[in-house]
């Protein structure tokens, strides 16, 4: 063991002095690794935390939510009634605990103006079933829930942090939420981010009874220590067959129930972008020990004499592979380090990149310990791909060959040359690889870009009027406050048009089941938009027939509808539909209560974007929002910069209520930048990047095994030119044989690019995954980079004097 240390030690030290005495290739070697180590390493650390183990919260996979599913259709559902919810968490025998959770907007007032808060109602267990203790304080306790037990608030660390800066004496601090006066009893951690929350408020749910307008709750349960998928299933069925006896509509015809993890629950929404990124840095670390490859192999050709010598004194083929291996092993440390350096101080702007929302609220992107380890393991890992080559081929026994070799050139064997061409052409076929999967998300892009909204999204202000139960608690109120708000704004300078929705048009609305009375049922569930008669002229939908809303069916909560052209397509079997009856039952429950499911469709409207840009349209309807009360969103058009107007937009509700917060103010443009652009400007951004560091390795890779077969032929250049070949007899063979490897690379790299515009498919939108034009593009592109790196050898070996050539050969 000593004795093998000890070697081993010499073989470093040896390494360290032959990479020091060569300092232009140790460089350009570390750098070339450096960058791929980077890459990979930066990309790792996102998959890491936003994939791998993105959760802090005690044994994560025993936490499951219950689902009930329809087969026939997309998803189902997590969420019940808070009735549904405690039938379930009584009657359960598979669940160590079970809690409910909610998003629910908080109304913070009695410091300073009234503030909306992300607020996240749960039963008292939440914090033993998450098991995670607080930062500060402690979390509710059995005493907590007693009748007439003093109200209680925990902090999220965040909230805590912005708004109290992080005193640590909050604890015992009274806050005003929801008009109930809650003491502050803890803080919890950083990465405790459960639902996202600002403040987390113990509730006690009760059956027939709503606190804070909480109606329905998120189900979770810690499940219990070897049950099946079979035995929950058969543990759950008797629960929600009696909640469907009871409530028929709440649940659908057919169905199932399981269980759900809780990483499936609540996945990121960039997972399967970042591993197809992964996959890119993959490709460009191939490329960067490609290129290393041939630096070694380039270097092994100068010290053929000294590894044939070595031989021929004794020297067995093991002890020259660890010894060169070392010396590969020595440039990969370095790279790992340089390129851990760098993905540090890379990762701030990747995760500037990374698209709003699309990550849970608890992972934590940074170079922690585990994508260290996996720095080191990269690191290993291609110094054996970088060395093991070279190695065997420089360490081989056929000692007559080696010297004849070695006194021929001093560039190399032709073993060498043919390996050096391999990797060279290796290069280009996973660089075009990388330039095609780039060039379809840029042809992606610009495509989302040009979708025709209807409108220009750059004279819009989008904002949120969240209106307590406990101020307006019916929707009597509720449409009075904004019939007058809308009132209000629609007189504002500067304003054209106003509107009042449940969601936005292009980004998505609820959707529910419905039925035409008298047409074939469709399984596909429907847009609902709960709007005043302004909304389709501010947001430019035009009319294709009949008429649209106005102001008389809004004050009169007339049962009339607006559809759009693929309503009709789908559900009318043809007939004419203005004076259909739709049918939407859902619209009779919770939260919307109105008094009748059937609507009399008065008009059609075109088709707009309703499910986002990249998304088919879908079917969809308009009611009056007096109906159900329930729409929030407001929409301004003007005809200036729509943030100048924020001021005076959110004066008119202070008119109306200054207890009322106003949330989520900002431009459509600006949301459409967030939600639809954000993710595909990230795969876009990042896989261009490593697509054009891959293609500088490449080159790189080009040049140099042009200029080495230039070195290596320079006694057939000499005798050509002797025997009257001229300068671009000579340029011309150079770039042939260089054109050669690339066409071969290219050739293979399309074949490739067709695999990789596959595992692009659904990342591309409007765009074929198989692009001609595009393939073209790179192609060319990188065929001409290619070509300009066989220049310059071209131009070296044009020079050459064949009497010098001649005579040192």
């Amino acid at each position: 063991m000593l004795t093998w240390l000890d070697t081993f030690r010499r073989d470093i030290q040896f390494g360290a002095r032959s990479l020091s005495a060569n300092p232009g290739f140790t460089g350009l070697a570390v750098l070339s690794l450096a960058t791929g180590i980077m890459a990979t390493t930066a990309i790792y650390s996102v998959l890491h935390a936003v994939v791998l183990d993105p959760f802090p919260y005690k044994n994560v996979d025993q936490l499951m939510s219950v689902r009930v599913s329809n087969a026939a259709a997309r998803g189902g559902r997590t969420g019940y009634s808070v009735d549904q919810f405690l039938e379930i968490a009584d009657r359960n025998t598979i669940f160590d605990g079970v809690i409910a959770s909610t998003i629910s907007d908080v109304l913070w007032s009695g410091d300073g103006d009234p503030r909306r808060l992300r607020g996240n109602h749960g039963t008292f267990n939440t914090f033993d079933v998450m098991g995670v203790p607080p930062l500060l304080g402690r979390t509710p306790t059995k005493d907590d829930a007693r009748p007439g037990a003093e109200p209680v608030v925990v902090l999220g660390f965040r909230f805590w942090q912005r708004q109290f800066g992080g005193d640590p004496g909050i604890i015992g601090r009274q806050l005003r939420l929801n008009d109930t006066v809650r003491t502050v009893i803890g803080v919890m951690p950083k990465r405790f981010m459960w639902r996202g929350a600002d403040v987390y408020l113990p509730t006690t749910f009760e059956r027939g009874r709503m606190v804070e307008g909480v109606r329905s709750v998120h189900l979770l349960g810690r499940l219990k220590s070897g049950v099946t998928n079979a035995q929950a299933e058969a543990d759950l069925r008797p629960i929600i067959e009696d909640l469907k006896k009871r409530e028929p509509a709440q649940f659908p015809e057919t169905w199932r129930v399981g269980l759900l993890p809780f990483t499936e629950t609540f996945p990121s929404g960039i997972t399967r972008d970042i591993w197809v990124l992964f996959g890119a840095v993959a490709l460009l670390l191939l490329i960067a020990c490609a290129n290393v490859s041939n630096l070694l192999l380039s270097k092994a050709a100068a010290r053929q004499r000294e590894m044939t010598v070595r031989v021929a004194l004794g020297a067995s083929r093991g002890r020259l592979v660890r010894q060169l291996l070392t010396e590969s092993l020595l440039l990969a440390l370095i790279a790992g380090a340089i390129g851990s350096a760098l993905a540090y101080a890379g990762l701030p702007a990747i995760l500037a990149l990374v698209p709003p929302d699309t990550i849970p609220d608890e992972a934590e992107i940074a170079l922690n310990r585990s994508v260290l380890v996996f720095t080191l393991v990269v690191s290993a890992v291609t110094s054996v791909l970088c060395g093991l080559a070279p190695a065997l081929h420089s360490s081989r026994r056929d000692l007559a060959a080696s010297m004849r070799e070695v006194s021929r050139s001093v560039a190399g064997s032709s073993g060498q040359a043919l390996l050096r061409k391999s990797l060279v052409v290796a290069e280009v076929a996973l660089s075009l690889m990388l330039l095609a999967g780039s060039s379809l998300l840029i042809r992606t892009f610009v495509a989302m870009q040009r979708v025709d909204l209807g409108f220009e999204p750059d004279r819009f202000l989008t904002l949120r009027v969240p209106l307590p139960a406990s101020h307006y608690p019916d929707a009597a109120r509720r449409v009075a406050f904004f019939e007058d708000l809308l009132t209000r704004i629609g007189a504002v300078p500067g304003v054209t048009g106003v509107g009042l929705n449940t969601g936005l048009h292009p980004l998505g609305n609820m959707s529910i089941p419905a039925e035409v009375v008298g047409a074939t049922p469709g399984s596909e569930q429907v847009e609902v938009h709960h709007v005043n008669a302004g909304y389709t002229a501010a947001m430019g939908i035009r009319l294709a027939a009949g008429r649209l809303l106005e102001d008389g069916d809004v004050s009169a909560h007339r049962p009339v509808a607006l559809v759009n052209e693929r309503f009709v397509r789908d559900r009318f079997d043809g007939r004419p539909p203005l004076g259909q009856i739709v049918k939407l039952p859902r619209l009779k429950e919770r939260p919307f209560d109105v008094s009748t499911d059937t609507f009399e469709v008065v008009g059609v409207v075109h088709d707009t974007p309703n499910q986002g840009l990249a998304n088919p349209v879908m079917p969809e309807i308009y009611l009056p929002f007096s109906l159900s009360g329930i729409s929030n969103v407001l929409v301004v058009r003007t005809g200036m910069d729509p943030s100048s107007l924020t001021r005076a937009v959110s004066a008119q509700v202070y008119a109306i209520d200054a207890s009322q917060p106003v949330a989520d103010v900002k431009t459509l443009d600006a949301l459409l930048k967030e939600d639809e652009y954000s993710t595909p400007r990230f795969n876009l951004i990042l896989l261009s990047v490593f697509a054009a560091i891959g293609l500088v390795l490449a080159i790189v890779g080009v040049y140099g095994v042009m200029s080495a077969a230039v070195a290596q032929q320079r006694h057939e250049i000499g005798v050509r030119m002797a025997l009257g070949a001229g300068s671009g007899t000579i340029a011309r063979m150079v770039v042939v044989r260089g054109s050669r490897l690339l066409l071969l690379g290219m050739a293979i790299g399309l074949i490739g690019s067709i695999v990789v515009a596959q595992l692009l498919a659904r990342q591309v939108w409007n765009v074929s995954a198989f692009d001609p034009i595009a393939f073209a593009i790179v192609s060319g592109v990188l065929l001409t980079a290619g070509l300009q790196a066989c220049l310059w050898p071209a131009l070296r070996a044009s020079r050459t004097d064949p009497v010098i050539a001649l005579r040192q050969d």
